[in-house]
């Protein structure tokens, strides 16, 4: 890979952190107005009241204990502290272990070729290089919303806790001869034929995740890495680069005002418990 194609990785990865730090502060925002703008419940002192109000904001992202005021939320020096502690700009900030990704893309590697599939190329050499960036990429919302709804595009890693990760290899298999087995695949992305493709990224469900789909189909005869994302029965396109997922990703699954609202906690339901 040459050192334009690396740079213009690493500029859609910013593109991609900035644009996910924009949404999730606009949230923030709008959770600390929500919650500010709730009543003191009944028999309720002011001073319990503020302190119902920051147990609804810890619901749903984990502030520093010495904020005590929602307002606090939003000082400089809090927001620096979310960005890396909420993973704000859909990154985990954690340290890049080339060792353990290498010792990931080897299980992964040796899943493959127990299958069978040849493949020209791997791992993904955009991929591998977007690897050594950044050691998780986990999508944009607040964290209650992205540890309860969201997929990763890139799952970290965690040392001795890959093995489903480097075994979660998929062949696909085509219904119209009932033949093969039938897997995560099976029902996704039919107008592509996909020679073999792993999971990238995990979420909630067991039944959905970000993939590298080993493919190619009529408009693009060329095999190569693709990738893809599929929540159960829905999925994506399936996009050429990392650059180009990463454009998409900033975006998916969203999380919207209407969604925050509904998860925030009435002070009254609080205060009753």
């Amino acid at each position: 890979m040459n050192q334009e194609r690396r740079e213009q990785i690493g500029a859609a990865l910013r593109r991609y952190r900035e644009t996910v730090l924009e949404h999730n502060l606009f949230l923030l925002r709008t959770l600390v107005e929500k919650v500010e703008a709730q009543p003191t419940p009944l028999n309720c002192t002011e001073p319990a009241a503020q302190s119902l109000r920051m147990q609804a904001i810890q619901e749903l992202i984990g502030v520093p204990e010495s904020i005590e005021a929602p307002r606090d939320v939003l000082d400089d020096s809090a927001i620096s502290s979310l960005i890396s502690s909420a993973s704000l700009e859909g990154v985990n900030d954690g340290s890049v272990d080339l060792s353990l990704r290498q010792e990931y893309f080897a299980g992964v590697q040796a899943s493959i070729e127990e299958r069978g599939v040849e493949i020209a190329e791997f791992p993904p050499s955009d991929f591998k290089y977007l690897c050594t960036l950044i050691s998780g990429i986990t999508g944009p919302g607040l964290p209650f919303q992205r540890e309860t709804c969201q997929f990763d595009f890139i799952t970290p890693l965690r040392p001795g806790k890959m093995k489903a990760m480097m075994e979660a290899v998929y062949v696909s298999a085509r219904n119209d001869t009932g033949e093969g087995e039938h897997n995560q695949l099976t029902w996704l992305w039919e107008d592509w034929e996909i020679a073999v493709a792993f999971k990238i990224g995990g979420g909630p469900r067991g039944w959905g995740g970000s993939y590298a789909l080993y493919c190619r189909n009529e408009g693009k005869k060329q095999w190569k890495w693709r990738y893809g994302v599929h929540d159960e029965e829905w999925y994506s396109d399936v996009y050429d680069n990392v650059e180009e997922f990463l454009g998409f990703y900033a975006h998916f699954n969203e999380q919207t005002e209407d969604d925050l609202k509904g998860d925030i906690s009435s002070l009254e339901g609080l205060a009753w418990f």
